[in-house]
């Protein structure tokens, strides 16, 4: 066990950034020059037609709207092609999986003025590697070849500029934790903690932020508008059983929210809650702070019971659901350090801990929670370890960003490391390369080998050995 943890952990002296965004990690394009129309308006093209005029006064009102804001219409999006291979061990290289998934953003971003903002944006996901006609290796149904999303769909102002409102589909993120990040209350899915890409669509609320500027603290309290119905997918799992939705169209579905963030000298405090109707009460409490280089964070997740249905052994090799009792917290810890080497060049190193009450210690289990839909990738141990590194653009390489991360399941023995390398090939056009290698026990978590039972007939799963990825991302 021990030679599993270090093996997972020296690599990861290469490097990091707490989830760093994309302008940190591949730079922001600059802007295309703007074409200043020569001698007037342009005359009509041939063929087309003449545009049509506003009558006499609206034209001046829509004009003098335009004209308080630069920019008062934003258009852009992202295109996102990426392809996946991972090989299990004992199957021979054609039976290995292949997937190519798509992915298309295109958003809208009005600003009519400094305290009005709508946003937009609408997502197309599409991997042409589906089989619509083939079943899952659990008997499960395959995900559309095409899935047309709203990501995001939020309007934005404010009263007498001391209390900001946000209505609408909108993203909202609780937590200090890289790896894990159990206060995430607001996603109905966990974010998968390997990827540079969150691809998670947002929720429904109606959000009032009121700052109190004298203290540098911020107040939320949010409406939640449909169910928080939690799923056990990260993106590495996609299980069929779901938890029953809470009535969404009956006023006693709508939730509340509220959280606070106190700043007290060089850090800072979250202290948030979380009531709806199918749900017991969550809290949230998180910190962060540091000093020099050196930054200290954690969280924890404090309720009872658990979103996912839990099961435990009743015989030899016999599961059957149960219910905890008492507290079920969920606690996070980590330490980060950020450290320049020189005028331009810096790098940052991290190590994270999780501890999971309501989590697993004996593997003989994942079967019957993957064919129940309660398998959580991630989060499905009772302790964990990561460490990450990331180093960002390093001496002449301007363009080029490399992260190294792993992670070890200390209940069960498994553990993976992954390498991500991103670079800017034509300043909106972004080449990204993974890899990712497997370890130790062959019914770990991370390698997920064994014989599945469904209803009778038996399903035999190798266990996983390495990932391969490449992705080109293009910024519209």
């Amino acid at each position: 066990m021990r030679v599993l943890v270090l093996a997972l952990l020296l690599p990861a002296v290469a490097l990091a950034q707490d989830r760093p965004s994309e302008e940190d990690l591949f730079g922001t394009p600059p802007p295309p020059p703007a074409e200043k129309p020569q001698g007037g308006e342009a005359a009509p093209q041939p063929g087309t037609e003449e545009p049509r005029r506003a009558p006499p006064g609206q034209e001046d009102r829509v004009g003098a709207k335009l004209a308080a804001t630069e920019n008062p219409l934003a258009i852009g999006g992202l295109l996102y092609l990426r392809s996946a291979l991972s090989a299990r061990q004992g199957e021979p290289p054609s039976s290995w999986t292949f997937t190519a998934p798509s992915l298309l953003d295109v958003y809208l971003d009005a600003r009519p003025t400094d305290r009005i903002r709508g946003f937009v944006l609408g997502r197309m996901q599409y991997d042409p590697t589906i089989d619509p006609n083939a079943t899952g290796p659990f008997g499960t149904a395959p995900p559309p070849v095409t899935q047309v999303l709203l990501d995001q769909l939020w309007l934005r102002f404010d009263v007498e500029r001391v209390a900001f409102l946000t209505l609408g589909k909108q993203h909202v993120k609780w937590g200090t934790g890289r790896f894990w990040n159990p206060t995430d209350y607001l996603h109905a899915v966990r974010r998968d903690p390997l990827a540079l890409f969150d691809q998670r669509t947002g929720t429904a609320l109606a959000r009032v932020h009121v700052p109190w500027e004298r203290l540098g603290w911020n107040l939320h309290a949010m409406a939640i508008l449909e169910p928080l119905t939690t799923s056990a997918a990260t993106g590495a799992l996609d299980p069929s059983a779901q938890p029953s939705p809470t009535p969404s169209q009956q006023l006693g579905g709508v939730g509340g929210a509220a959280r606070a963030e106190i700043v007290l000298g060089a850090s800072e405090i979250g202290l948030g809650a979380v009531v709806q109707r199918g749900h017991r009460p969550r809290f949230a409490l998180d910190a962060s702070g540091g000093f020099s280089e050196v930054d200290l964070y954690g969280e924890a997740a404090l309720k009872t019971g658990s979103e996912l249905p839990l099961y435990q052994e009743v015989s030899p090799g016999a599961f059957a659901p149960y219910e905890p009792s008492g507290l079920t917290p969920q606690v996070t810890a980590g330490v980060r350090w950020a450290h320049k080497y020189s005028d331009e060049d810096n790098f940052e190193v991290g190590l994270e801990g999780f501890y999971n009450r309501v989590g697993y210690e004996d593997p003989a289990i994942y079967p019957t929670l993957v064919v129940n839909g309660a398998f959580a990738p991630f989060y499905v141990g009772r302790a964990y370890l990561g460490a990450y590194g990331v180093l960002p653009r390093p001496g002449s390489w301007n363009q080029t960003t490399f992260v190294l991360s792993a992670i070890a399941n200390l209940s069960d023995g498994s553990g993976v490391t992954r390498l991500d390398v991103s670079t800017l090939l034509l300043t909106y056009l972004t080449l990204e390369l993974s890899g990712q290698v497997r370890l130790g026990d062959e019914r770990g978590e991370f390698r997920l080998g064994g014989t599945f039972d469904l209803g009778g007939r038996t399903f035999v799963l190798h266990p996983g050995t390495f990932d391969l990825g490449v992705g080109l991302r293009l910024a519209l």
